[in-house]
């Protein structure tokens, strides 16, 4: 699997991408972060891109199942941490959720950053 998720806290998500993201596995985890929402409310969230990341696949989007409005509700913020190469197409995936919770972009050195940032 090239995406794992864990629960680091009551109101955050860790979410861990290596290799190339497939749609089935983006949609599974959107499901696991889904119940967790459901159980424990709003969430702050932490995507972790990994130096192997090598593509997301074409046919996964941020609203392709139809509990993504519910979960984008539910975000308080969201940190994505990654080599630059990913942060103008990592921003563009989660550009429809504008407005409705803070995305920023952080460097793999400032993953303390990211984190602080996400529980201000």
């Amino acid at each position: 699997m090239s995406v794992s998720i864990e629960f680091e806290a009551e109101n955050l998500i860790v979410l861990r991408s290596q290799g190339v993201l497939l749609r089935q596995e983006v949609d599974a985890v959107k499901r696991q972060v889904l119940a967790r929402m459901r159980t424990h409310g709003k969430q702050h969230v932490l995507i972790l891109i990994d130096s192997n990341f090598a593509d997301l696949e074409a046919l996964a989007t941020w609203e392709d199942i139809e509990e993504d409005a519910f979960i984008q509700q539910q975000i308080i913020r969201m940190a994505v941490v990654g080599d630059l190469r990913w942060r103008d197409r990592a921003l563009l995936f989660f550009l429809n959720a504008v407005g409705r919770f803070q995305v920023d972009y952080f460097k793999p050195e400032h993953e303390p950053l990211a984190r602080a940032w996400l529980l201000h």
